[in-house]
């Protein structure tokens, strides 16, 4: 763009010109989303409630709670509004980042619908890979494991997209203690 701004005479641009003004165009959007994000702009996850609250009002909780064993613990401060977690705004990063990363490796490959380049090429391979680092890492990162004390196993685990065998077993073994006892009544 500054090249031809600065020449006397009219000429098109070459495709390495085209394809760097539009990756600088996908990236000033994803900071632009990205900034959008980091000042509040965008609202990230739950909301507290509008209504001031007063240290003098009379409410049935106190400021330490009571848990089932007795235990005294202190109360969480309330979310104050407009304020997100750490880990809201981590996501919603990660979700823009995902995006660019997708919309980059596209046009690489609608690039090289036109003839084959090394250099797209490589960018396809690179922004295509961190595309599927950053959507499994935003499917399955983020939680601290709940691993149990006695067996060792996860206890987040699900039927997809894996079997859960253990679980299976469980079942089965239910069902035939069920069984069993229909049978001797």
């Amino acid at each position: 763009m500054i090249v031809s701004l600065c020449s006397p005479e009219a000429r098109t641009i070459t495709d390495l010109e085209a394809y760097l003004c539009r990756t600088l165009a996908l990236t000033l959007l994803a900071l632009a989303a990205s900034n959008l994000v980091f000042t509040g702009v965008i609202p990230i996850g739950p909301q507290a409630p509008a209504s001031p609250t007063s240290s003098t009002s009379t409410s049935s909780r106190s400021s330490k709670d009571r848990t089932s064993s007795g235990e005294e613990t202190s109360a969480s401060p309330p979310r104050r509004p407009g304020v997100a977690a750490k880990n809201d705004v981590g996501k919603a990063t990660a979700s823009i980042a995902v995006a660019f990363q997708a919309v980059t490796a596209f046009y690489l490959y609608t690039q090289l619908m036109g003839g084959w380049s090394f250099a797209f090429t490589a960018g396809l391979v690179g922004n295509g890979a961190l595309f599927c680092f950053g959507t499994w890492t935003l499917l399955f990162g983020g939680d601290a494991a709940r691993v149990s004390k006695t067996t060792g196993a996860d206890k987040r685990t699900s039927g997809f997209p894996f079997g859960n065998s253990e679980a299976a077993r469980e079942k089965k073994r239910e069902a035939r203690g069920k069984k069993s006892l229909l049978r001797g009544r």
